[in-house]
């Protein structure tokens, strides 16, 4: 599944997302979810259901990457925050990711395939500041 649109939208939108609605947003999920992240050292924060990773919402951009089993929940508690770009994977290990490397290096860390990653990898290639 090719992601460069969905990123692109994500890196090139009118919002302060990192300084205005990650917070909120965190906040919103906490109320259900388990949210992690060291604000002042990781870029990524993790979704946990019940001991289990779900997904991860990056920082720094409106993404945030989930398994499918969740997406309507965590939709319904987002609805309000229609900037947000939704990578939606079977699971997190998943490697159906692509997207085009000019792109990804342009915004993001060094990742070695950006043709065949899965979402767990996106998250520790970017984690830290």
């Amino acid at each position: 599944m090719d992601i460069t649109e969905s990123i692109q939208k994500a890196v090139t939108s009118n919002i302060n997302w990192k300084h205005n609605d990650f917070e909120p947003v965190v906040n919103a999920l906490s109320i259900e979810y388990q949210v992690d992240i060291e604000i002042y050292a990781e870029k990524s924060a993790t979704l946990n259901s019940e001991k289990k990773v779900i997904g991860y919402i990056y920082l720094n951009y409106p993404i945030i990457f989930l398994e499918s089993k969740y997406s309507s929940q965590i939709r319904s508690i987002l609805n309000s925050f229609s900037d947000i770009q939704y990578i939606i994977v079977n699971t997190l290990y998943d490697q159906c990711l692509s997207i085009d490397e000019d792109i990804y290096i342009t915004y993001f860390d060094y990742m070695g395939n950006p043709e065949a990653f899965s979402a767990e990898d996106f998250y520790f290639y970017n984690v830290r500041e």
